[in-house]
């Protein structure tokens, strides 16, 4: 007999019990996979790396003195005076680890400023830096340098590096604007 002869009855149009093992199992990896695209995308900022340029963010006038308590010393006052007087801004990060990471020591390397040395905490530090090319050009690159596991540096997106021992590099941009 035919397999339309046996569910051409009351059972017509049910789905065998094999085939509907199969439609579970299609239906539950394809959620699977759109599940783990989102979480993907929204881990990425929104939208794909590829397309979003990490963006540094501009220490506003009201927290220069603030900010510049991170700044090395011996540079410290060439670069708040200006920044100070809305000529030429300062750039700002914050840096953490993932929680259960070792963390580490690092810093940060804006154009010829290098930052001082920074221990890594679970708790965000916000950090001064230097834009890395003059501020009209509005793009321009930093460096991370020392040894660490699982830091963060939030320019947007959040840039996460894993494992550092010796020293990284990211392509920056930012919006040249009146800082003040």
């Amino acid at each position: 007999m035919s397999e339309q002869i046996k569910t051409a009855g009351p059972d017509a149009g049910k789905a065998l019990p094999s085939r509907k093992r199969r439609t579970g199992l299609l239906v539950g990896l394809i959620g699977g996979v759109l599940t783990a695209g989102a979480v993907l995308f929204t881990l990425n900022g929104g939208a794909p790396l590829l397309t979003k340029n990490p963006t540094l963010a501009l220490v506003v006038p009201a927290d220069i003195s603030d900010a510049s308590k991170t700044l090395d010393p011996a540079s410290s006052e060439q670069l708040v005076a200006p920044a100070k007087e809305c000529s030429v801004p300062l750039a700002q990060v914050a840096i953490w680890k993932i929680p259960g990471t070792s963390g580490g020591t690092i810093r940060i390397r804006s154009g010829n400023y290098l930052s001082p040395p920074f221990n890594l905490t679970e708790a965000p530090q916000r950090v001064a830096i230097p834009f890395p090319a003059p501020y009209p050009t509005g793009r321009g690159v930093i460096s991370v340098e020392g040894v660490a596991n699982g830091a963060v540096i939030s320019i947007s997106p959040a840039w996460h590096i894993d494992s550092l021992g010796g020293s990284t590099s990211l392509d920056v941009v930012w919006t040249p604007d009146k800082p003040c």
